[in-house]
């Protein structure tokens, strides 16, 4: 897997997605080197690894001819760093542009959706090592047992996890494709539904000839009209016609076992760490992906059996006095209800304290009454400020975290606001029950305040 040159420094390296190419690079050999304004945990875990990074703008320090310069979407092309390596001859490139030339380069299984990728993507390549292959991946989330979010293997495979935003996923060239799930989503790039699955189509008909789609059976029959003849289409689900189906399935406390069955073949029973039945679904696009490349599928049973999870996706975590807490990246309103009755499957009988941390006001004025709904599932929501990202003023003005609250009570929720980081600790102290659950929800940085409601458990 190469783009054309060894030498690759990478602007913007602390986010999810540059720490991830950054971490799939090394893993193969390039020479690296990378900066981002602001020193962060991700910036420091990098270093720690031997790749050199410094912070801040630095082009006087910057070794090489004639390679590239990969950068984020958020830094621009006049970006000091970008201007000095362009002038030594590095073609410049954003970080999309890349993992689209990399794709072009293995053998590349993606998995799309609006929900589900992360996790979905990890269990592919624990499927692929349980299949005895070493793929390579980029992970939208930390899998400490994969070795982070990213990873170069010794394989021909690239795993890779397919985003919808800005339309990233459409620089892809895959060999399978997953799609896995279809809710609105994203409204600043796409402000109807029918922009949205016209994306998931353009990126469905991006699948080479002799590949395969795998469909997920309540996807609309548009975004299947686009897959060229020659691609293989299976559909995943519980429906008569589905090709990948799960049989047998048995539950014990929210987490699942059941056996795959595709195309006609019955495979060894599978025995889900995480608990939630839509992590059924999840497996079931795993054990698919690794079919359309023949590799084998009982290995690829005992890698899913072992996955233990993504950082952030039902992550629990036992305070000093025994209580739980669970932190999900749960944003979306489908995520949050499935998160909740995961929980409730999980300790039945536990009364549940939801912390939730809206992620862009768009997205919260858009699903307003969904969102409410689903919070209402929880016997107490406590409704954080919205965490705004890439909006204009305009729209941060139309709604706040209180119109939230309002519509939980509305529909016989219990659920207040609280105002700050201090404010937020301060009431879960004083609200939370004996042997209640707190449940921290949200994609934006609710995250930084986990450790301290721990303690509090």
């Amino acid at each position: 897997m190469r783009i054309g040159s060894d030498r690759v420094h990478l602007v913007g390296v602390g986010g999810a997605g540059m720490s991830a190419l950054a971490r799939l690079l090394a893993g193969i050999g390039a020479q690296l080197s990378g900066s981002d304004v602001h020193p962060n945990a991700v910036v420091e875990e990098l270093r720690a690894e031997g790749i050199p990074i410094w912070t801040g703008h630095r082009p006087e320090v910057l070794t090489g001819e004639n390679g590239y310069v990969v950068r984020s979407a958020a830094v621009p092309d006049t970006d000091p760093e970008v201007v000095e390596c362009v002038r030594r001859g590095f073609t410049s490139l954003l970080y999309a542009e890349v993992v689209g030339r990399l794709s072009e380069g293995k053998r590349t299984l993606a998995v799309a959706g609006t929900h589900g990728k992360t996790t979905t993507t990890a269990l592919v390549v624990s499927a692929l090592r349980g299949a005895g292959l070493d793929p390579s991946h980029m992970i939208g989330g930390e899998v400490p047992e994969l070795g982070g979010n990213g990873y170069g293997g010794r394989d021909d495979l690239f795993v890779i996890e397919a985003c919808e935003f800005n339309r990233s996923f459409l620089n892809l060239r895959p060999s399978a494709a997953a799609i896995l799930n279809l809710d609105h989503d994203h409204f600043d790039c796409y402000p109807s539904l029918g922009e949205f699955h016209d994306a998931f189509a353009a990126y469905a008909s991006r699948v080479r000839p002799g590949g395969t789609v795998l469909i997920e059976e309540t996807v609309p029959e548009r975004v299947v009209d686009s897959i060229a003849r020659e691609v293989r289409v299976r559909r995943v689900g519980s429906g008569l016609f589905a090709n990948i189906r799960a049989l047998d399935v048995a539950e014990d406390l929210g987490r699942y076992s059941f056996v795959p069955f595709v195309d006609g073949r019955r495979l060894p029973r599978v025995r889900l760490a995480q608990p939630g039945r839509f992590q059924i679904s999840n497996a079931l696009f795993a054990i698919g992906l690794v079919a359309s490349i023949g590799a084998d599928l009982d290995g690829a049973c005992e890698g899913i059996s072992g996955f233990a999870g993504v950082r952030r996706r039902f992550e629990m975590h036992e305070g000093p006095s025994g209580g739980l807490l669970v932190n999900d990246y749960a944003h979306h309103p489908a995520e949050i209800a499935v998160v909740i009755r995961a929980a409730r499957k999980r300790f039945p009988g536990r009364p549940l304290l939801a912390v939730f941390q809206p992620h862009q006001h768009m997205r919260t004025l858009r699903l307003l009454p969904e969102f409410a709904d689903a919070l209402a599932l929880a016997d107490r929501a406590l409704i954080a400020p919205i965490y705004g990202a890439r909006e204009s003023a305009e729209v941060k003005a139309s709604i706040g975290h209180g119109d939230l609250v309002a519509a939980i009570r509305e529909r016989g929720g219990s659920s207040e606001p609280v105002d700050s980081r201090e404010d937020l600790v301060r009431r879960v102290a004083s609200l939370r029950g004996p042997g209640e659950l707190v449940l921290v929800l949200g994609a934006g940085d609710i995250d930084e305040v986990v450790e301290e409601l721990v303690r509090l458990c």
